[in-house]
């Protein structure tokens, strides 16, 4: 019996992966987790914000529990696990599994990770913009960042990122008083040029904060795992769940405002 239990064990170890379990290993791999944590606490911050260019502070407490909600953490993960799950092959799980999990793949994320935490603060980021704005752009460094950036089209998928959420935080923002601007979309894509400026100097500045400790060979393995047809792939379905999971944040905080506004207003 206990040769067959032995035996059974081991059966059920050896069986593949499931694709459920591949995405959730992937998610663990790339610390999405840690990712959620961080875009929630940006999320108070940006309630602050709120709170004062819209509000004049007048939201108070319950606004501020309203945000925090609107930032669900059960349902920023399920946003990654259901789009991996869509549009990732077994294959390609796999492939991306063995990278994130390497130790290249752990200190990269755990990197990203750590400066996102460092520039949220003010006297940092300043600081990592006066890397990119005034530093040597002939160093190594500086044109494997570059390389990196252009290889995801991380500026243009950002920008489009931020357009469509901006479009349904004022969505939003106007659904309880049936005022939508038609133009709206129209005037947000007007503002697109300086939109793409100030996206780029921020992931500029925030890559080369997070990348500087890599060395040359590092960066190019990084580089070379983004133009594999999986590392495509990691970075199409990363930016699909960003756009999905902030349509629908943004449009919830606009029809948090309007609520207040609206109550302010009786």
């Amino acid at each position: 019996m206990r040769l067959v239990a032995a035996l059974f064990f081991l059966f059920v170890w050896a069986l593949p992966l499931r694709a459920e379990d591949k995405v959730e290993r992937l998610i663990l791999a790339m610390q999405l987790d840690q990712v959620i944590d961080i875009l929630r606490d940006e999320g108070t911050t940006l309630g602050q914000d709120l709170q004062g260019s819209f509000l004049n502070n007048s939201g108070g407490p319950l606004f501020d529990a309203q945000v925090e909600r609107i930032y669900d953490a059960e349902m920023m993960r399920s946003q990654f696990v259901e789009t991996f799950r869509q549009n990732l092959t077994d294959s390609q799980l796999d492939r991306a599994i063995v990278f994130f999990e390497s130790d290249l793949g752990q200190t990269i994320v755990t990197l990203e990770n750590s400066a996102r935490v460092a520039i949220a603060d003010e006297a940092i980021e300043e600081m990592a913009r006066d890397t990119y704005n005034f530093g040597d752009r002939d160093t190594e460094l500086f044109r494997l960042v570059d390389e990196f950036i252009q290889v995801n089209d991380l500026i243009e998928q950002n920008v489009r990122n931020a357009i469509s959420a901006d479009y349904n935080f004022f969505r939003g923002l106007s659904d309880s008083t049936g005022t939508f601007d038609v133009d709206l979309l129209a005037e947000l894509l007007y503002e697109k040029e300086s939109m793409t400026k100030e996206t780029e100097t921020w992931i500029y500045s925030f890559l080369l904060l997070a990348y500087q400790p890599l060395n040359d060979a590092q960066m190019r393995e990084n580089i070379a795992f983004s133009r594999t047809e999986t590392g495509r792939a990691i970075n199409s379905a990363v930016f699909e769940s960003f756009d999905l999971m902030y349509d629908e944040i943004y449009f919830r905080l606009g029809l948090a405002v309007s609520q207040v506004l609206k109550g302010s207003d009786l």
